[in-house]
């Protein structure tokens, strides 16, 4: 038999979770699309790669807390929080470049 507060918990975090993460990468600096960028949700280990136009989209089941990082070659490293509690989350970041 399944305990109640468990079935209850479990509905609470895929009622809570996003199913989709897009956004637009771009240089700091120049506000130029940054291509071939990997962004990942850390906790699903969900990877993608940005686009000639630094459009990205990831799908799957993420939750409020997830960490997304973002990397390129000759950038700092990006992360952040998914804040969405349903649906789609934007996020667009500027990568800085990294100082040579």
């Amino acid at each position: 038999m399944i305990d109640k507060r468990f079935l209850a918990a479990i509905t609470l975090v895929v009622l809570s979770g996003c199913s989709s993460v897009v956004g637009v990468v771009r240089d700091k600096n120049t506000s130029t699309p940054v291509s071939s960028a990997t962004v990942t949700v850390i906790r699903t280990s969900t990877t993608t790669t940005t686009d000639a136009v630094g459009h990205y989209m990831l799908s799957g089941m993420f939750i409020s807390g997830d960490t997304i990082m973002i990397n390129a070659p000759g950038y700092n490293i990006y992360t952040g929080t998914l804040k969405s509690g349903a649906g789609k989350e934007f996020i667009d970041v500027d990568l800085v470049p990294k100082n040579k």
